[in-house]
């Protein structure tokens, strides 16, 4: 058949496929014009997703996000486009549609193209705007950029419809004419042309056309985050569309765009990659409230998408989404996305917009298509004036291009050559710090509302800055080290290094925030100190040349190396020869003990007893303090366990090594299961993952993480435990009794704080509790504090256990109060009670204990949090197994401490059940009662070498009917009895001959990389200076 013919009878094909597909949908009954109506659950679901945690009420807040009724009075009659326009256009419709509006509209529209297709046509960018040939000072840009899949064309006519309806109503509708006045915007309405020509009317959720002439996908092709999760479909470099878009993106300050596509019905934000390359793994960006909002501003603009519920999706019968909107990464992983590349590589922010439930609709459903999305487009192009905005000079007005300017909670962004700056943000306070090579950063606080705030940056040059102040700042970064002068001469070394930052002669690593204080004292410098909560403290001082550590050994980076320290301060700065050692004083260690940094790195380093103040020694010392810090920063965040992290535990990798990383996010269940130490515990709700260690029999214990942050400590837990229960010291606790974990709660909570209850928690553990009646203790994780609260109730055991928990915590064990600031005031004791809500029967109330991990403001990640508290959690979980247990084969029976309350046998099947009660250390009389009735009783010895006593009592003779199961076990045991007798022989026998005594230099450790150990030697080396 000849080529023509081929493909004439494949788009034959297509078509009918494509038919059927629309047939299909009729005969299941799946209208997705019909209204989205959310299920109880998942209305409940709505109450506790991202929008919920950041907005709270305010998501109900029309002034925040107009809905689509209130974008209509916004903007008041308008002149729409003619209906027989509202058709579909190829390229060379399209490119004429373009060329008519500029010669229609001259003076507001601009025309140009930022390269070509793979087959030649031109990526065209249409720009309305009062000035639209030139950017105007302070004026934002926006964009639009529809059709990168091919066949998803909504946004491609929807970007020609908006751009005509605000040419044709400039100067007649007052809003309009605002709107256009005050932004330069840029309009692509197809980044791909090519793959647009090979679309098919009618397809609904076809692939045909998707991708570029040369068959990749463009938002898989570019760089990816994680080079390691690039997809096929997304090819090797750059394509020409996706070369000539993001050397445009580069080229202007873009402040917010959209990214038009088609197929569902929800408005997605990034991150669109994990770590873990796994689908449903929410992956937060820093700016996550800011991007939450962009998307919700779009949803709630529409008339349908804002709402929850099911609509059309990936899967066949749709997807269900809450309140309109999803985290990329947490409906579907994808690598090598638009949006993931534009957050980090430059200033904009970007949403990705599906617009409806066919990708290429076919002309009769193109007017509703615009009905539904015109508010929407120009309700989220209204973000570009909230926030901030306003230009970084020098004293003198000079533009400080390249600034940087950066908040406390989301990306730094730069300046322009002339100085301009536009920072979006959510409503709320930020911190704004601006910085520029030879110029004093500069802070500003602000509340951010309805109205954009102007602020100009005037930066002071680096020697204007007083030189008495006793706190000095510099750098923007996410890795906050404090420097302290402690003694003779140091404040000038302090403040040396403070100008030579300032001035760029010493280039601090972008990823370092610096506090520096010349003398450290007490009062409002060590609190201000303390409250920056530095990961690393460094204390210069004078003295014999050398090095000391202050902070216990657990806080030590793995790759800090104190000889190699030593050796190239000795290289660079000598001996320091007739020095006292004041480094190891005592008075000196109470000092930085006074400081209060439990988990820092304390480091101290002695600089000599040459104190002279002439420049070139105190240049050298900045500049090795420097070179310190910079090691040292170095040292935390190559460590195998990379503990620090712009948001904490929003993404895993910045806290594991890749083969880590899979242990510590769900990647982790299947292998779990292998091994046989997993198993999935099968429920009704399918939001609601669980999973079972263990042996089956009481006490059967809850264990859930209620942050996003505390997921890889439960997760990490998991996975250890059945590797090497052995090492963990939990043998006895997977022998003894049921652990259930819930690793990740439906939409979890992304956001720190403190709490005064559990009780929102209620209703999940209750559905977990429907499922499996025997749990009686639930152990729940967050963070806000570093602290335990606990619920006795039923099992009556969780003030006992909360004692544990808190004795054998590093932290925790020593406080009698709440390290972490700015917690709830009437919660500040380590130790404390909650209570459920009274609606509750006792019956039912399972006693709690709520761990607090870690602070609100600790930029630490998530990779110390098992380590941290893995004595605590061993130590409490060994005490939950204190008690006795009886097995019995009725149902009617029961058991009870004398005088106490019934717990009746939970029965696992018609033949056999099991009940436990959780007992302290002690002599106790337990009451076994049949139909409310005693029946028997036994005094029972609870010590911590026997803490579990277990009874059986058989009333129908079922528990061991098989006479010949019996023999046969008793027989494979006394074979199991001399095989270990032998065994034991051959290994005494071994051990007196040296086999099993092993060598210590015998064994190495493996480089993580292949120039690890070059790194580890680079590292420490001064000979640069």
């Amino acid at each position: 058949m000849p080529p023509r013919m081929r493909r004439a009878a494949l788009l034959t094909l297509t078509t009918l496929l494509l038919a059927l597909d629309r047939m299909a949908s009729g005969l299941f009954l799946i209208n997705w014009d019909s209204d989205i109506i959310a299920s109880a659950q998942e209305s409940e679901y709505a109450e506790r997703d991202a929008l919920s945690i950041h907005f709270g009420a305010d998501k109900k807040n029309l002034t925040i996000f107009p809905s689509y009724e209130v974008m209509k009075e916004r903007i008041g009659p308008f002149k729409d486009v003619d209906r027989s326009k509202l058709v579909n256009h190829n390229y060379v419709e399209m490119t004429a549609w373009l060329k008519a509006t500029v010669l229609n509209y001259p003076n507001i529209t601009y025309l140009y193209s930022v390269g070509k297709s793979v087959q030649g046509r031109e990526l065209w960018v249409l720009v309305v705007s009062d000035n639209p040939r030139e950017h105007e000072l302070l004026e934002p840009e926006v964009k639009i950029v529809a059709n990168m899949h091919g066949n998803e064309v909504v946004g491609r006519e929807a970007v020609l419809y908006l751009i005509e309806v605000l040419c044709s109503n400039y100067g007649k509708n007052e809003y309009l004419t605002k709107f256009v006045d005050n932004q330069r915007i840029h309009f692509m309405a197809s980044m791909n042309p090519d793959g647009y020509e090979h679309g098919l009317p009618g397809d609904r959720v076809g692939y045909y056309g998707r991708s570029n002439e040369h068959s990749v996908d463009l938002n898989r092709n570019f760089p990816a985050r994680f080079p390691s999760h690039r997809e096929q479909s997304g090819g090797g470099d750059p394509e020409p569309e996706t070369a000539a878009v993001m050397k445009w993106l580069e080229q202007y300050p873009f402040v917010i765009s959209a990214n038009l596509h088609g197929g569902s019905l929800v408005a997605n934000y990034p991150f669109d990659d994990s770590v873990t390359g796994q689908d449903h793994v929410y992956s937060a960006t820093p700016d996550d409230k800011l991007f939450v909002e962009l998307a919700y501003r779009y949803a709630r603009a529409h008339p349908r998408m804002w709402k929850t519920g099911r609509r059309c999706g990936l899967s066949v019968d749709g997807d269900v989404f809450l309140n309109g909107i999803t985290n990329g990464a947490d409906w579907y992983h994808l690598a090598g996305g638009m949006q993931d590349w534009q957050y980090t590589h430059t200033n904009s922010f970007e949403v990705t917009i599906e617009m409806g439930c066919y990708k290429f609709p076919t002309n009769d459903m193109l007017p509703k298509f615009w009905e539904e999305n015109q508010f929407s487009l120009i309700s989220l192009l209204e973000m570009a004036h909230k926030g901030v905005y306003g230009l970084v000079t020098d004293i003198n007005g000079k533009p400080a291009g390249n600034a940087t300017i950066a908040v406390e909670q989301g990306k730094t962004i730069r300046s322009t050559s002339a100085g301009e700056y536009w920072r979006i943000l959510p409503p709320g306070k930020h911190l704004l710090t601006a910085e520029a090579p030879g110029l004093e950063m500069e802070k500003f606080e602000v509340e951010v509302k309805d109205a954009l705030i102007r602020h100009d940056f005037k930066l002071k040059t680096c020697h204007d800055q007083d030189i008495t102040q006793s706190i000095i700042m510099r750098g923007t970064g996410r890795v906050r080290i404090a420097v302290v002068g402690i003694g003779s001469g140091m404040d000038e070394v302090v403040r040396k290094l403070a100008h030579q930052v300032c001035s760029g002669e010493f280039e601090l690593d972008r990823d370092i925030r610096l506090i520096m204080a010349p003398v450290l004292s007490a009062g409002d410098v060590m609190e201000n100190i303390s409250s920056f909560s530095p990961i690393v403290v460094l204390a210069i001082t004078e003295g014999f040349v050398e090095t000391i550590t202050f902070s216990p050994a657990r806080n030590q980076p793995r790759l800090f190396n104190k000889t190699a320290v030593d050796e190239s301060l000795t290289k660079a700065l000598g001996f320091g020869s007739n020095c006292e050692k004041p480094i190891r004083d005592a008075r000196l260690a109470l000092t930085m003990d006074d400081l209060r940094l439990h988990s820092a790195f304390e480091l101290g380093i002695a600089l000599g007893c040459d104190n002279s103040t002439d420049s070139n020694n105190l240049e050298k010392k900045a500049a090795t303090v420097g070179t310190v810090i910079d090691m040292l920063k170095k040292a935390v965040t190559l460590d195998s366990v990379q503990e620090y992290s712009v948001v904490p535990s929003a993404n895993p990798s910045d806290h594991f090594t890749p083969n880590q990383a899979v242990m510590v996010t769900s990647a982790s269940i299947p292998l779990l299961k292998e091994k046989q130490c997993l198993f999935t515990v099968p429920t009704k709700n399918r939001l609601l993952n669980l999973y079972r260690m263990g042996s089956g029999e009481p006490p059967y214990t809850l264990i859930m993480a209620v942050e996003k942050r505390t997921e890889t400590l439960v997760y990490e837990m998991m996975s250890k435990w059945c590797d090497t229960p052995g090492a963990e010291g939990v043998q006895d606790i997977i022998r003894e009794s049921t652990l259930i974990f819930m690793p990740e709660i439906p939409f979890t909570q992304l956001a720190c704080h403190d709490y005064d209850t559990i009780t929102p928690f209620q209703p999940l553990i209750e559905h977990a509790w429907k499922e499996l009646p025997q749990i009686d203790y639930v152990v729940l994780f967050g963070s806000g504090g570093l602290k335990v609260r606990y619920i006795k109730a039923n099992a009556s055991v969780a003030d006992r256990l909360a004692k544990t928990y808190k004795l054998f915590h590093p932290q925790m064990s020593t406080a009698s109060e709440d390290i972490c600031p700015k917690g709830i005031a009437n919660q500040a004791q380590v130790l404390g009670a909650f209570e459920w809500n009274k609606t509750i029967p006792s019956s039912k109330a399972l006693d709690a204990l709520l761990v607090q991990t870690g602070c609100c403001y600790e930029e630490r990640g998530s990779g110390h949090l098992y380590a941290e508290n893995r004595e605590s959690i061993v130590a409490m979980m060994s005490e939950r197994l204190k008690g006795v247990r009886l097995v019995g084969d009725d149902a009617s029976l029961a058991l009870r401490v004398e005088a106490g309350e019934l717990h009746p046998l939970k029965m696992s099947s018609n033949n056999y059940g099991a009940v436990f009660i959780g007992l302290p250390n002690g002599t106790h009389h337990v009451q076994v009662m049949k139909d409310g009735k005693l029946y028997a009783q036994f005094k029972v010895e609870i010590t911590s070498l026997n803490p579990l006593v277990e009874k059986w009592i058989e009333l129908h003779h079922s528990l061991w009917r098989n006479n010949a199961a019996v023999v046969a076990t008793l027989v494979l045991l006394m074979m199991m009895a001399c095989f270990f007798c032998c065994r034991q022989r051959v290994t005494s026998v071994l051990n007196r001959r040296g086999f099993f005594t092993g060598s210590r230099e015998g064994f190495e450790r493996i480089p993580l990389y292949k120039s690890d150990d070059e790194d580890e030697e680079d590292l420490f080396d001064l000979q640069k200076l």
